[in-house]
């Protein structure tokens, strides 16, 4: 995992901001000992809007599949967060991908019981 992995994991923005504007790291790079998850997938597994947004502001792609198909959407409708499936939208990302089996984030959410994803997901 790298530090920019890391930040985002545990929902520290002002690292993740720090190690983008850097220049150190990539904002779609992959951990490929971890699912090829980018640090949008932990982000958005984890429930960190604003490491997500800092992410989004600093061009990670949104549509990025992890092993099995998951797109940030699948993790964040996992999770149940409907700020950041929302955070998804208003930057202009499908959250209607399928996975390797056909599920959208909507089945996901159902899935998990997150209603108020579901209900974000049916508009």
């Amino acid at each position: 995992m790298t530090d920019l992995h890391e930040a985002a994991a545990v929902g520290d923005a002002q690292t993740v901001e720090y190690l983008l504007l850097s220049g150190e790291s990539d904002a779609d790079g992959e951990d490929w000992d971890w699912g090829k998850r980018t640090p949008l997938h932990v982000a958005a597994a984890a429930g960190h809007l604003r490491c997500v947004e800092k992410l989004l502001e600093h061009g990670a792609d949104g549509e990025m599949r992890m092993a099995g198909g998951w797109t940030p959407a699948h993790c964040a409708a996992e999770h149940g967060s409907v700020e950041i499936l929302q955070a998804l939208v208003e930057n202009g990302i499908s959250v209607t991908k399928k996975d390797n089996t056909g599920d959208m984030p909507k089945r996901v959410a159902q899935i998990y019981g997150h209603e108020e994803c579901v209900k974000f997901l049916e508009r």
